[in-house]
């Protein structure tokens, strides 16, 4: 039996548009354009949400349950496997998959423990990762932290067009809560030559602090970033914590350098000084260096810059790249669970 004959399930219990989903859109595409059965499963209706729209503009399958007993039909109504996202699908699949004899694949993206009720859901979520057949993670530093041996995975974009000529913004690009680091971005750039433009793409609970504090910001709101990377020049992420973030990846494989923070593992990403900028966490003034010396390089340098950064992607952290390795990751996990007879093969690719 070959794995183009089993139900791949991505499970998330999700409420915004963040890196977990851009990598299970991501994932569900390549995977139905290369004729693997692959659904998005959301644990929860909450209503409007820009990856359902994705995936309807796309024409990719997805579904929302109404109660856990939807699950457990779904998991023993046909040869499946299910990989999870987030803490709360990892540690429900986890236990369905024991339930239902179904292989699982849980996916360990973020960086950030959280703090109170989410950092008791964080560690519950690894905790119980040793009930997986298989866990993946996108860094070195998420590995470290999982009381189970994990597979290291690259995160992975579809190549975009390189442009080497580009906008003339600084880009802060995520969520505006505190573990994004949005008011260290604000305090560098506030530091900025004045006619530098400075963007902030996307919401959260510290944007109306920020919007009162640091005039020279201009703030886009929760926006698809497909219609504003043109404006971007130089991709800033100044976090407390990551893994390995896919606003990164989307930026440099259209050609735009990221300066960040040595953090998870975008210190294998980005080549210092080459495809971007890397310094010590937490190092503001010399992210706030980082920024001048971009600003002040010639057409030439920032066009080698851009070439060196999209071929990165297009080398190492590509979907065609790495989603064959998931499959295969798919395939051990179901023989794990006892099912000797499914084949992957890369040669069928």
């Amino acid at each position: 039996m070959s794995i183009h004959d089993w139900l791949i399930y991505q499970l998330v219990d999700s409420r915004h548009q963040g890196g977990i989903e851009s990598h299970i859109l991501n994932l569900t595409r390549w995977l139905n354009q290369n004729g693997y059965r692959s659904e998005v499963i959301f644990m929860r209706d909450f209503g409007a949400h820009p990856l359902k729209d994705k995936l309807t503009e796309e024409g990719l399958p997805y579904r929302c349950l109404s109660s856990y007993q939807e699950l457990y039909k779904l998991l023993t109504h046909s040869p499946s496997i299910l990989n999870t996202h987030g803490y709360k699908a990892g540690i429900i699949g986890r236990i369905f998959g024991k339930l239902t004899s179904t292989p699982v694949i849980s996916t360990f993206h973020s960086g950030d423990l959280g703090k109170g009720k989410l950092r008791f859901y964080s560690w519950l979520d690894y905790s119980t990762s040793i009930l997986a057949d298989r866990v993946l993670s996108v860094s070195d530093e998420i590995s470290s932290r999982l009381p189970i041996t994990s597979q290291q995975i690259a995160n992975f974009v579809a190549p975009a067009k390189l442009q080497t000529e580009r906008g003339k913004a600084v880009a802060f690009v995520g969520r505006l809560s505190d573990e994004k680091g949005p008011e260290a971005f604000a305090r560098i750039t506030e530091k900025s030559p004045k006619e530098l433009p400075c963007h902030v793409y996307g919401d959260g609970p510290l944007r109306a602090d920020l919007e009162r504090e640091y005039p020279h910001l201009n703030f886009f709101g929760q926006v698809e970033m497909d219609q504003h990377w043109d404006d971007v020049g130089l991709l800033c992420i100044s976090s407390k914590s990551e893994g390995l973030p896919l606003v990164a990846l989307e930026a440099m494989s259209r050609g735009i350098p990221v300066a960040s923070y040595r953090l998870g593992a975008i210190p294998d990403l980005i080549e210092d000084h080459k495809s971007g900028w890397l310094v010590k966490a937490g190092d503001e003034n010399a992210l706030g260096k980082v920024i001048a010396n971009w600003w002040t390089q010639s057409g030439t340098e920032k066009a080698a810059m851009s070439i060196a950064a999209h071929h990165r992607i297009c080398k190492y952290y590509s979907d065609s790249t790495v989603i064959p390795s998931i499959l295969e990751i798919y395939a051990q996990a179901a023989h794990h669970k006892g099912f000797l007879n499914l084949k992957f093969d890369r040669r069928s690719l």
